[in-house]
């Protein structure tokens, strides 16, 4: 099976910690679970809040400092792949901080630490981002862009002591803003045969989608909460093979197309989705709904909710894409990701909790009270690729 695709945003997370999400001003209530663009945030939580007002009521609620660690859904999905020794590719933008180290990266400056983890970029410095009509074909093509009169967006994850949550972002000074008129480096598309979608601007995740269903190359999305519009619903969901998702996300679909339940997503398209996985990280539970209406469940595991939930749902997509890159069945990449969920929630951070191969294993006898059989090719698979990566980098050493 060829590689896997990985688009959407990069960041870097800054974490406050309050009491209790509903000490909040009633105006952050519908927020739950879901992401405010700084650009939009007067418009959504009332004229009267602005960016100095927000952050200063967050300040006020939150006894501890802020932390950072590595942020943005897709790079999260695309190391944690990478560290179970599957092939991945990024598609997303940084800006000139691209390889800041800053306090709280475990390993270094952002784009390193990918390199270092072996995710594939191809990667190309946009100086003018008002000016993108005006780059070179080579540049439009890259996956990686290094916006240099940009920063990396920032990522706010606020959080409470009872795991209540919410997310701003910037899109204003941040570089994923610039994804809004990002054309789609289609050549990153040409040995993918799996394309995940995570969240980004809605014309680019759109744009995307499209050009790999003309190529043939299977879609998974993650329907998350940002620059979900009913356009980008009815584009997405009749040209995805697999939707994931948690309730309130699936719910959003539902909401947006007008529809009563869950099974009427699958009359939405005539082919597509094949399934619907809908996650639970508080539970530790993922339900399987098929086309044919056939519905598994995977788990509940008991977590260990020592750390932070967020970033579960990206360590359960890595955890299902490596697993379909290696041919498993849907379930049993599903338990992949639940058992990466559950490592995530151990720690403070998302790439800190992502699961090696033996890991892996390890949980896999602890909560399934089995050895990896079932996973045999996958783990032979997986050694053979490292191997061979391990073989290129010494030959290129030796030269």
């Amino acid at each position: 099976m060829g590689s896997i695709v990985v688009v959407g945003s990069s960041g870097k997370d800054e974490h406050f910690k309050i009491g209790s999400f509903y000490s909040l001003p009633s105006a952050f209530h519908p927020f739950l679970k879901k992401t405010i663009p700084l650009s939009k945030m007067s418009e959504l939580l009332g004229p009267e809040w602005d960016r100095s007002k927000v952050y200063g009521l967050l300040e006020s609620n939150a006894p501890s400092p802020v932390k950072y660690s590595y942020g943005g859904r897709a790079p999260h999905v695309a190391y944690g792949v990478a560290h179970l020794g599957g092939r991945v590719r990024l598609v997303t933008t940084f800006g000139r901080d691209y390889d800041h180290p800053y306090p709280g990266f475990f390993d270094g400056g952002y784009y390193s630490h990918l390199a270092n983890s072996k995710v594939e970029m191809r990667t190309a410095i946009v100086e003018d981002s008002s000016k993108i009509g005006f780059l070179s074909s080579e540049v439009l093509n890259a996956g990686v862009w290094i916006v240099t009169d940009k920063t990396t967006s920032t990522i706010t994850c606020v959080k409470d002591v009872e795991n209540n949550e919410f997310f701003i972002i910037d899109d204003v000074e941040g570089a994923s803003g610039v994804e809004k008129l990002r054309p789609v480096p289609e050549s990153e598309l040409e040995s993918a045969s799996i394309l995940f979608v995570t969240s980004s601007e809605t014309p680019f995740m759109k744009n995307f989608i499209l050009a790999a269903r003309r190529k043939g190359v299977d879609i998974i999305v993650d329907v998350a909460s940002y620059g979900v519009t009913e356009d980008y619903v009815r584009i997405m969901v009749p040209n995805s093979k697999i939707i994931l998702g948690n309730h309130n996300e699936i719910k959003q679909v539902m909401d947006l197309l007008g529809l009563k339940n869950l099974r009427e997503i699958f009359t939405v398209g005539a082919e597509y989705p094949e399934a619907i996985v809908m996650e639970d990280k508080m539970t530790g539970l993922i339900e399987v709904h098929h086309r044919d209406g056939g519905v598994s469940k995977i788990g509940p595991i008991p977590l260990e909710k020592t750390g932070s939930s967020i970033g579960c749902c990206d360590g359960i997509a890595a955890g299902i894409l490596t697993g379909i890159q290696k041919r498993l069945t849907l379930e049993e990449s599903c338990r992949i990701g639940l058992l990466e969920a559950f490592s995530i929630w151990r720690v403070e951070g998302v790439q800190e909790g992502m699961l090696s191969i033996q890991e892996l294993a390890e949980l896999h006898r602890r909560f399934f009270n089995e050895e990896l059989i079932v996973y045999g090719n996958f783990l032979k698979d997986l050694m053979v690729g490292i191997e061979s990566w391990l073989e290129i980098s010494n030959s290129a050493l030796r030269r």
